[in-house]
């Protein structure tokens, strides 16, 4: 598995400004999801807390704690009830999407074995959630799809990419399933069958840490080690836009649910808020 690059040069400066940086987390910042209400988001880092915040003022509304190693990644139930968190702790978390408490018991997630859970999709009915990780080799750059009730698989080994996947979403309609891996390239794959669906996506140079679907499924967000945030269009497989802002590696990406706020998230361990119509009008 090849490293990341490490960047020593600042970015060129990015015209577009955030309308605020959250600060509380002491480390990188591994997953990022907004709340249906899209006023709060919640945040989980490698300092092992989750944090909710109120967005509209830019403060904490609550601290969870709970995992024993870094938090890699966070997903919200479409249907608001529960969001879900995973880490390297190899723990697949629930947590009440109401008052932040966690629900039930961790699940320990067979796919991924020890190395962490790094990625995971609830599926639009909320039944079903992806997780991907850092795989022994055997089976490095696989996907494994669960039944969030009964914790069994019901879809493994979706083969397509050269290495570890770090992401992955579901389409709105369900039919299809989306990764990123930190061989640089994103596919898709139909969840009927299980095949890949035409050519993997490619344009990042560097490993893609995270990615976010637009609610109607045509546009796809991926923020990179390469310092990027790249905009797709998924019925074309081409690039939309892209945009330069953290000083590192972009590790997370997040949108509202009206899909009017984009958040980014890098290893300096700033939020950033980011308005869609500026950043799509270039």
């Amino acid at each position: 598995m090849k490293a990341p690059q490490q960047y020593t040069e600042e970015p060129r400066p990015s015209s577009q400004t955030p309308l605020k940086v959250l600060k509380g987390h002491t480390r990188t910042v591994g997953g990022l999801a907004f709340f249906l209400d899209g006023c709060r988001i919640v945040s989980g880092s490698w300092d092992r807390s989750l944090i909710i915040w109120d967005v509209t003022v830019g403060e904490v509304e609550k601290k969870l704690a709970g995992h024993t190693g870094d938090i890699m990644s966070i997903a919200m139930a479409p249907d608001g009830r529960v969001f879900a968190s995973g880490s390297e702790d190899g723990t697949l978390r629930f947590w009440d999407g109401s008052t932040g408490n966690e629900v039930g018991e961790p699940i320990h997630t067979l796919s991924t074995g020890k190395r962490g859970v790094w990625g995971l999709a609830f599926s639009p009915d909320s039944r079903r959630i992806a997780t991907t990780g850092n795989h022994t080799i055997q089976i490095c750059g696989t996907v494994g799809v669960w039944n969030s009730v009964s914790g069994k698989v019901v879809f493994n080994s979706l083969k397509g990419h050269t290495d570890a996947v770090m992401w992955t979403a579901f389409t709105p309609n369900g039919r299809q399933l989306v990764t990123a891996s930190i061989d640089g390239t994103i596919c898709r794959w139909d969840m009927k069958s299980g095949a890949l669906i035409g050519k993997p996506l490619t344009g990042h140079s560097d490993w893609i840490y995270n990615g976010v679907l637009s609610r109607d499924g045509n546009t796809l967000a991926t923020a990179s080690a390469d310092r990027t945030v790249r905009l797709w269009d998924l019925k074309t497989g081409n690039q939309k836009s892209r945009f330069l802002q953290h000083r590192f590696s972009v590790r997370r990406v997040a949108l509202s649910r009206d899909g009017s706020l984009l958040a980014t998230a890098g290893s300096g361990g700033d939020v950033y808020i980011w308005d869609m119509k500026t950043i799509e009008a270039g």
